[in-house]
């Protein structure tokens, strides 16, 4: 095995290693999964985090989920959102509050996807829409993980990009691997759904999710117009193109993009204090 496989081995043994999760969320992880609690169990667990239930409560009434009246208490938050979303949430607040101070404009791009993905949702009537929202929070995971345990890789990876290379070839290059590998494994390993895993997995390449294509391309398209819209990430400058068969996999003609891009961002300018959730 050649030095560089070696070292992109290693890489991915670390990050597929290193995230612990907090006592509390991973009580909260098990329980939900077990399927033996009703929400009021899971709920009063939660609220014994008085932090952790305000992160929840902020997330749940965000403007991508769009929801009619304000969702005020944990139980209703499971009702209306169901156990995964929350698991979801509860790992997003956790993950994303090392981003707060080292790449809020991940974090925006994060909220940005999610909100222009429950525009998606609502358009085609999708069953699970707020899994697909969910989906378009976490879709860009894997460069949590770049960034918090690996900024001197990532600046090699930036300095690429700026070169006008992808980011994904550039990740390839410096890394050995990709951002949507890296929080796949990540996803996996906190035993995420399908219908998580695969948005973060492929949401480059939709046509290669089996159990969540929609989803996932759905992702991939709000990843596109938030790209497109200057909600990035640094010096990923570059809007992802468009993968042939997207469209049709949503059941969409390239001429609806016309009707459904004033709609994504009138979204996002109602999206208000983004960086405050």
């Amino acid at each position: 095995m050649d030095q560089d496989r070696i070292r992109a081995r290693k890489k991915v043994q670390l990050i597929k290693n290193l995230p612990t999760l907090p006592g509390m969320i991973e009580k909260i992880s098990r329980m939900v999964e077990s399927k033996q609690h009703s929400a009021e169990d899971v709920s009063r667990l939660i609220s014994q985090d008085q932090v952790l239930s305000a992160k929840v409560l902020k997330l749940a009434n965000a403007a991508f989920y769009g929801f009619s009246r304000r969702v005020s208490s944990i139980t209703q938050a499971l009702v209306m959102l169901g156990f995964n979303v929350i698991k979801g949430l509860i790992l997003t607040s956790s993950v994303f509050d090392l981003l707060q101070s080292r790449a809020n404009d991940l974090w925006i791009h994060s909220l940005a996807a999610a909100t222009a993905a429950g525009v998606l949702a609502s358009r085609l009537d999708l069953a699970e829409a707020e899994e697909v929202n969910l989906a378009g929070l976490l879709h860009d995971l894997g460069k949590v993980v770049l960034a918090v345990n690996m900024s001197r890789d990532l600046e090699a990876v930036q300095e690429l990009t700026a070169q006008g290379e992808f980011q994904l070839e550039a990740e390839s290059k410096v890394l050995g691997f990709t951002h949507p590998e890296a929080g796949a494994w990540l996803a996996e390993s906190w035993k995420l759904p399908p219908s998580l895993t695969e948005p973060i997995m492929f949401h480059h390449q939709p046509s290669r999710a089996r159990q969540a294509a929609r989803t996932t391309a759905v992702v991939h398209l709000a990843d596109i117009l938030v790209k497109a819209r200057g909600l990035g990430f640094g010096q990923d400058v570059w809007v992802p193109p468009l993968e042939p068969g997207a469209l049709k996999l949503l059941g969409l003609k390239i001429d609806d993009l016309d009707e459904i891009v004033p709609q994504v961002h009138l979204a996002l300018s109602r999206a208000v204090d983004l960086e405050g959730v």
